[in-house]
């Protein structure tokens, strides 16, 4: 396809931002610097990475950095000299990470990927910001500096004023990667060799640290081969010696409302017996492999950190992960019969239902939990002003669309049910609220993500995380 630069349509523009076709680029072609002269403009599909190297690649390394300041750093280029050293047995993939503020960098970079520029755009950008001393071009020139390349810029200006969904969703996903394999918060780049972080940080490693680490990643490639591993799953290999262990990890718990009358274990202790939380509020698919269960007072501020942290982990483990609310508190204390109520009625909105709109942000939230995320925030204006149980209770199901007869029906079959359940769940074994269950493990409220993180990937290390590079997994 050939697209005169000098007079483009909106058609033609809106056009050639939706169309993909891979096509080879020629990262020489900079014939594109004079208004008028016909350029050929790459199209590859939006959703893909940008990459160098085979994809059946012994090693493959993600690079995770920020376009601009991200990519000027020495880790950056070292990691890119390391693939040219071994083109045939390493695949670099570029995982762009979004940049602060207003910054619109990833989505250039993207772009210029899809226009099969992506390479060319990194090189004149860094020229630039080098020569420029700043840390971010400005608008005009950043589209100069596209044109200068070859890529077209009136595709370009499109893209930042409304970047596409397929890029923004890229963007997340890489964000997520970065979550679950990076912990700690240290500045991008970033590298992974088969899923595995180098031994030294990139910000201060050498061309030799990171041959060694790359014939670490070869070795264990072959060696998983040699075992019965599937070649195209060697992107995160887990050693069945290296599985976490929950035993092993040191739990700091969040802040509780209260202790009931026993101590809680200093380490996790199995529910006995198991906790049953089917037709409870939930965000995450059913048949998920590891369930967190977040106990607590229906209106408890204490609660909002472990939710929070808890729905983090399912946005990094989608399919993997579900999390579940449950109502826990003291069946003495002098407003527990304001609190049953609350409980029964999130129970019966998850029965019942909602006819409220539910957006993307909320795909994968059950009735309940759309109830539970609402009666918080209810529950905090409730505070300002005196508004009885019965009172927030009708707000909420006003604002959700619940239907009242079939909700008020429900409310009268299931009066009770949550004194029921916290007595089950305080016969098997939980002692603070709130309260986080993890794969059946019961721990104080767990606040900390990256402490959540890692129980959770303790918990899918013998399923999910090790059943990708092994055909059978060696008894222990």
């Amino acid at each position: 396809m050939t697209h005169r630069v000098g007079l483009p349509t909106i058609a033609a523009v809106a056009c050639l931002a939706i169309r993909a076709a891979p096509a080879r680029s020629d990262p020489t072609d900079h014939n594109a610097a004079d208004a008028g002269a016909v350029v050929r403009i790459e199209h590859r599909d939006p959703s893909a990475l940008p990459s160098v190297g085979p994809a059946n690649a012994l090693v493959t390394i993600e690079l995770f950095f920020t376009p601009g300041t991200g990519s000027r750093t020495s880790g950056y280029a070292l990691i890119e000299k390391l693939q040219a050293n071994h083109p045939s047995r390493i695949r670099l993939i570029y995982r762009i990470i979004k940049g602060n503020g207003t910054a619109r960098l990833h989505f250039a970079a993207l772009e210029a990927h899809a226009q099969g520029k992506f390479l060319v755009f990194m090189t004149a950008l860094h020229a630039f910001l080098v020569e420029s001393r700043m840390l971010s071009p400005t608008d005009a020139q950043l589209l100069e500096l596209c044109r200068k390349i070859g890529m077209d810029p009136q595709r370009l200006a499109l893209v930042i004023s409304k970047p596409p969904e397929a890029y923004t969703k890229l963007l997340d996903a890489n964000e997520r990667r970065r979550h679950r394999k990076i912990h700690g918060s240290s500045t991008p780049p970033y590298a992974l060799f088969n899923g595995r972080v180098p031994q030294t940080a990139l910000s201060a490693t050498n061309l030799a640290d990171l041959e060694a680490e790359y014939a670490r990643a070869r070795d264990l490639a072959f060696d998983l081969i040699d075992r019965g591993a599937d070649p195209r799953s060697l992107v995160d290999p887990v050693e069945p010696a290296s599985d976490p262990s929950v035993t092993d990890l040191t739990i700091q718990a969040s802040q509780i409302d209260e202790e009931l009358d026993e101590v809680a274990s200093a380490s996790p202790a199995l529910a006995k017996p198991p906790l049953a939380v089917a037709g409870f509020p939930s965000y995450g698919p059913a048949n998920a492999d590891v369930t967190i269960v977040v106990m607590c007072s229906p209106t408890s501020p204490n609660c909002r950190n472990p939710l929070k942290s808890a729905k983090a982990i399912q946005d990094m483990y989608p399919t993997q992960v579900r999390v579940v609310w449950a109502p826990y508190f003291t069946i003495a204390r002098d407003d527990a019969a304001d609190l049953t109520l609350l409980g029964d009625a999130a129970l019966c909105a998850e029965k019942v239902g909602t006819a409220s709109d539910v957006d993307e942000l909320n795909e994968g939230a059950s009735p309940g939990w759309l109830w539970i995320e609402r009666m918080q925030e209810e529950g905090t204006s409730r505070r300002r002003r005196a508004t009885s149980t019965e009172q927030l209770i009708e707000r909420v199901a006003t604002k959700l669309k619940v239907d009242r007869t079939a909700f008020a029906k429900c409310r009268a079959e299931l009066a009770g049910a949550t004194v029921a359940w916290i007595e089950a769940a305080r016969h098997a074994g939980v002692r603070t609220t709130p309260a986080t269950v993890v794969g059946g493990r019961i721990y104080p409220p767990i606040a900390d993500q990256n402490a959540l993180q890692q129980l959770v990937e303790a918990e899918l290390a013998p399923g999910y995380l090790g059943a990708a590079p092994w055909s059978a997994r060696p008894a222990r």
